[in-house]
């Protein structure tokens, strides 16, 4: 029977370290007060008493043997073993990051413990010095409210870094196309709306076309079979209709003067030439996305009808390693899509349910959303009508849909099971309707791996990841 307990925010891991020593004496606790230059660090026991008041520590490799040394000296000589000390801080800023990961590398465990947080447990809010933050930081590394993410460190690590850098660059590359547009719309208004010109906007034909001496009367100019070669060379539909169309367009339109269409169409190339520079990076981080992708329990997610290699990769970056995960109501919380509620006055007060509260992961609230439209748009039949469901019935589709999602993606991750409508998920069902099921699914699952180019590597033997192979019929 599975044990509940009611400090529900509590590491696992460090409960588990306490219940295992067995005396808070034999407990230590290394609360760091992270800086770029020199740490503030102090060493206490699993009651808090002080076994060695605040002192500095390098942030240097020799910072990391000193620290190692004196807990070594202090754990021997007060009988505390090795594997029940652990060090902890608040988030970890790229200047201490390899701090924390070399001592994690030395096997010992390294926990984080949210700013806001421990600002609250410190001894005087109103003021801030380096010594009562370390008090706050120890006061919550105490009381086990720490995170030992399971996405900080091995493969999950990997993959969130290659996101969320992913993630960085798709918004720098929307920035750039609004740049673009302002250019265009003063040196050729309407050729970014296709339904003028017929061109999609950024396609292969339509940059081509920004980069060289781009002007309405250079359109105009052009003789009809060259522009129409080159349509047809970047890949556009019907090339002749678009031509004709792209050239009428530029007799109609209103021109820049003269003076200014050099400067223009030279910071045009440029913004042109920044742009391809992004999706090249863009498309290789895709690539090695879904490599990295293959090799954790996250792939299962792309079973789901409308789910592709970045959303599925996103979710599973931010959420980390699922065997390791808090309960799922903490991680529905975590990504920021369950309603506040407020209920007092006893049995019969009313219940109020408030917005969703602001602290959350965003990154992962953001995936999930988009996971959530995009199986209401695109995903298994059941989904769909629930998704239509709840937008009839006024409510937020996105996130009912999304703790659904998170729900069942927790299960395929954890049972390491591909996703199976409910209709295939009775033990009555005949093993030939689920054998259809898998044939007629796998075509899709194949595609989305194969642009990924990542096929070979998610189907390999040695890969976790071989949906077709596993005929369980558990599956949510």
């Amino acid at each position: 029977m599975k044990k509940k307990n009611i400090y529900v925010n509590q590491s696992q891991e460090l409960l588990s370290m306490f219940e295992e020593a067995g005396n808070n004496e034999k407990i230590m606790c290394v609360p760091i007060d992270y800086a770029k230059k020199d740490h503030i660090v102090m060493f206490c026991n699993g009651y808090g008493h002080i076994l060695r008041k605040p002192f500095s520590v390098k942030n240097s490799p020799e910072g990391i043997k000193y620290l190692t040394e004196q807990v070594t000296r202090s754990c021997s000589r007060r009988c505390i073993d090795s594997k029940h000390v652990f060090f902890g801080g608040e988030d970890v800023g790229s200047y201490a990051e390899n701090f924390a990961n070399t001592l994690r590398a030395g096997g010992w465990i390294v926990a984080g413990v949210n700013a806001h947080d421990a600002k609250e447990q410190r001894a005087n809010i109103q003021a801030s010095t380096d010594r009562l933050d370390l008090m706050g930081i120890a006061s919550m590394l105490l009381n086990r409210r720490a995170n030992c993410s399971p996405a900080q460190s091995g493969i999950y690590r990997n993959l969130r870094t290659l996101v969320r850098h992913r993630r960085n660059l798709v918004s720098m590359s929307t920035e750039e196309k609004n740049r673009i547009h302002t250019v265009v719309d003063r040196l050729f208004p309407g050729f970014l709306d296709e339904k003028k010109t017929g061109i999609l906007p950024f396609s292969k034909s339509s940059l081509y076309l920004m980069e060289n001496r781009f002007s309405p009367l250079q359109i105009r100019r052009r003789k009809r079979h060259t522009l129409i070669e080159v349509l047809h060379r970047y890949g556009t539909a019907k090339p002749e209709n678009t031509a004709a169309k792209l050239q009428e367009h530029a007799v109609r339109v209103l021109n820049t003067p003269d003076e200014y269409i050099i400067t223009l169409q030279l910071s045009l190339v440029q913004h042109v030439k920044h742009f391809r520079c992004l999706q090249d990076s863009i498309n290789q981080l895709e690539n090695e996305i879904a490599l990295w992708l293959a090799q954790t329990q996250g792939a299962f997610l792309t079973t789901f009808r409308g789910i592709g290699i970045v959303l599925a990769a996103g979710v599973s970056a931010e959420i980390g390693n699922p065997y390791e995960q808090k309960p799922l109501n903490n991680l529905v919380s975590y990504s920021g899509i369950i309603p506040r509620v407020k209920q007092t006055g006893g049995p019969q007060g009313k219940t109020r349910t408030g917005k969703v509260a602001k602290r959350c992961n965003r990154i992962l609230k953001d995936y999930v959303v988009q996971s959530a439209l995009h199986m209401g748009l695109h995903g298994p039949e059941d989904l769909m009508a629930d998704y239509k469901r709840r937008e009839a019935a006024g409510q937020h589709a996105d996130f009912g849909i999304g703790r659904r999602y998170l729900r069942k993606a927790m299960c395929l991750m954890r049972t390491s099971q591909i996703y199976m409508p409910q209709r295939l998920r009775n033990a009555e069902v005949k093993p030939e309707e689920r054998a259809g099921y898998y044939l007629m699914s796998w075509p899709s699952l194949r595609d989305k791996w194969n642009k990924a180019g990542a096929l070979e590597a998610a189907f390999e033997k040695k890969s976790s990841f071989r949906p077709m192979a596993k005929h369980g019929a558990g599956t949510i």
